[in-house]
């Protein structure tokens, strides 16, 4: 809840909150970490101490991030396999360190100054756009966080902040850099190219045998993914508008305060030349009233008919208050005198006229109703949550909550993370990225948090996982084969244009090769190392980047069927231009590379001089893994 919350807030923590995940123990090692401990903590960094409760919440968190962002339901143990379970305590152990330091430096957070940040959070404003002490405090309890708790929270990672970013500084990448990474992302090739294709009748079809032992090889590309039927409670304000009741009276000031709304403003076609001149202006108004044409005069004077023409306007749509009250003063039809205006003289003319519409009430009564009950529910919705979460803690079913608060009840079946049944067809889920996300990251039995999509709220629980399991070679059987026919496709593609190649270093003209396979030279040109086309993929791209000029490389196609030979031409290294926004965005990336590597440098060596130490037998009662 703190990420989401200091996502609408400025971002003095990010760096040390978000980037220092990312940071691995390849960089500097942990396994010498080891050595001894505090019995009462899972590790200790100088002074402070971390518990084994607050490595577990955040691994926890860590595995919910991540199975939220690559769409994947990940278990504890596949997390660790891709090494979470090290990149948290990691991330624990900096942050420890940090506050280390910071304790040392005596570094301190005013109240003022941080009341000044929440109070300034969209996050915690009303519709008014002022802070809401209500809505602090409902986001807070809906994240089981009170004042105090939140309040320590962002005073630390506000002192964490302080640190990194003056850790960081404002490094200026050196010019002579900044000129060798714009060349080799602008330096342009030409490329001679010609495809070759070949055909499944000139490879042997697999044999059971190879079916078989692809299969064996390969269970990730034949596994069903995992499914999950989902259990959801809805409400909206829109779920819960039937239940209003609006009387006549709360009808009648409805419609007075409301009166506006149902208020359609008089238009009109208004046709407008300008003039340099007030002399100008009366000769053409002259003509116009001697029967000539308006527009045909505007055209005189190089001024088509749509310029001419300001369609279906009210008043408040002209830039030029004069002009617009002119305007608005004319009869239909008629012909105003020369306007000296704001910014220019005009002469107008009225074309049509829709007049101004004010509804009655009894003709908007129906769908002030409507609005009204809407407007209710909206100031309900926060009562309905409280009821729903007072059922939930009562531990009652989802489907007579619901039916006792008169929302919504979803039974979801069987879907993918991506909302698709076990058939292939879609599922229909209410908010589906941001449900199935939340979803997929939660199990069965565990209670969660309420989504908070638009106005309302929407709760979910999982009711059953069928977990991903790979298919049974008989249902796959034709898959298989037709990867492995791909496969061999695409080794025959790529041993003819290898052949091909080697006779072009050879000497044999582009030209002959061409023709002896069928096929024709083209040309690419002005290419790029980040250039892609229909025509010319990634891999052909940087095949021709490959060799030096005039060599010869070759990229089997997208399709898989058939690859490009190609001859490399006309290396082109445009001059270094310092202001444009290549050579900007390459300097950006310099900066910040570095600077990520200099954060990098001194979490390190803080880590060294405080010392760090690991209990080594409670970590391996946690996450079941070995130090050395």
């Amino acid at each position: 809840m703190m990420d989401v919350l200091r996502r609408a807030a400025k971002g003095w923590v990010a760096k040390v909150l978000i980037g220092m995940l990312a940071l691995s123990f390849g960089v500097w090692g942990i396994a010498d970490v080891f050595r001894g401990f505090r019995a009462s903590a899972l590790a200790t960094v100088g002074s402070q101490e971390i518990s084994a409760a607050a490595y577990n919440t955040s691994f926890n968190q860590a595995v919910q991030n991540m199975s939220r962002q690559t769409g994947q339901a990940l278990t504890a143990e596949q997390a660790r396999s891709f090494g979470l379970d090290r990149q948290v305590l990691n991330n624990l152990i900096q942050a420890a360190a940090l506050d280390a330091q910071g304790k040392g430096m005596k570094l301190a957070i005013s109240d003022a100054s941080l009341a000044e940040e929440i109070a300034a959070n969209p996050a915690f404003k009303g519709s008014d756009g002022k802070f809401s002490p209500t809505q602090f405090r409902r986001l807070l309890e809906q994240n089981n966080l009170n004042e105090q708790m939140y309040l320590a929270g962002e005073r630390q990672a506000k002192l964490r902040g302080a640190l990194t970013e003056a850790v960081e500084g404002d490094f200026t990448p050196p010019k002579t850099l900044v000129e060798a990474l714009y060349r080799h992302r602008t330096e342009q090739r030409d490329a001679r190219y010609f495809s070759v294709a070949v055909a499944e009748s000139e490879i042997v079809a697999p044999t059971d045998e190879q079916i078989k032992k692809h299969y064996e090889d390969s269970p990730e590309h034949y596994t069903a993914p995992e499914y999950r039927s989902i259990a959801i409670i809805k409400a909206e304000p829109a779920d819960i508008a039937a239940k209003m009741t609006v009387t006549d009276e709360e009808l009648k000031a409805g419609f007075e305060r409301l009166k506006k709304d149902y208020f359609t403003p008089e238009r009109r076609t208004v046709l407008q030349m300008t003039f340099p001149t007030l002399e100008e202006a009366h000769k053409a108004k002259v003509r116009l009233a001697a029967g000539e044409d308006f527009l045909a005069i505007a055209k005189e004077r190089g001024v088509s008919a749509a310029d001419a023409t300001f369609a279906d306007k009210t008043k408040d749509d002209f830039l030029d208050p004069k002009v617009g009250e002119a305007a608005f003063s004319l009869a239909q039809g008629a012909v105003s005198d020369p306007i000296q205006g704001s910014l220019a003289i005009a002469l107008l003319k009225v074309a049509s006229i829709t007049p101004e519409v004010q509804r009655g009430f009894e003709s908007v009564k129906t769908e002030l109703t409507e609005r009204l009950r809407l407007d209710k529910a909206k100031e309900e919705i926060q009562s309905v949550y409280d009821s729903v979460e007072d059922a939930r803690a009562g531990q009652g079913k989802f489907e007579d909550i619901a039916k006792t608060a008169g929302l919504p009840f979803i039974l979801v079946p069987p879907t993918d993370v991506n909302g698709r049944g076990k058939a292939g067809e879609e599922i229909d889920v209410p908010y589906k990225d941001e449900l199935l996300k939340a979803a997929f990251g939660s199990d069965v039995g565990v209670e969660n948090d309420a989504l908070t999509p638009g106005e309302g709220y929407v709760w979910y629980e999982v009711r059953e996982v069928t977990p991903a399991a790979v298919q049974p070679l008989a249902a796959v059987k034709d898959k298989v084969k037709r990867t492995l026919i791909e496969e061999k496709l695409g080794e025959l593609a790529a041993e003819k244009a290898k052949k091909l190649v080697e006779r072009a270093n050879a000497g044999v003209p582009l030209e002959t090769l061409a023709q002896e396979a069928g096929s024709t030279v083209k040309t690419a040109r002005g290419l790029k190392r980040t250039d892609t086309s229909d025509d010319f993929d990634a891999d052909a791209v940087k095949a021709t980047f490959s060799v030096k000029e005039g060599g010869y490389a070759y990229a089997v196609g997208g399709d898989g069927k058939s690859a490009k030979v190609i001859q490399s031409l006309a290396v082109m290294l445009p001059p270094y231009d310092g202001n444009s926004a290549e050579a900007k965005s390459i300097t950006e990336d310099a900066r910040t590379g570095t600077a990520s590597d200099v954060l990098s440098l001194y979490l390190a060596n803080l880590q060294d001089r405080l010392g760090v130490t690991v209990n080594e037998t409670l970590w391996r009662q946690i996450s079941g893994a070995q130090t050395q």
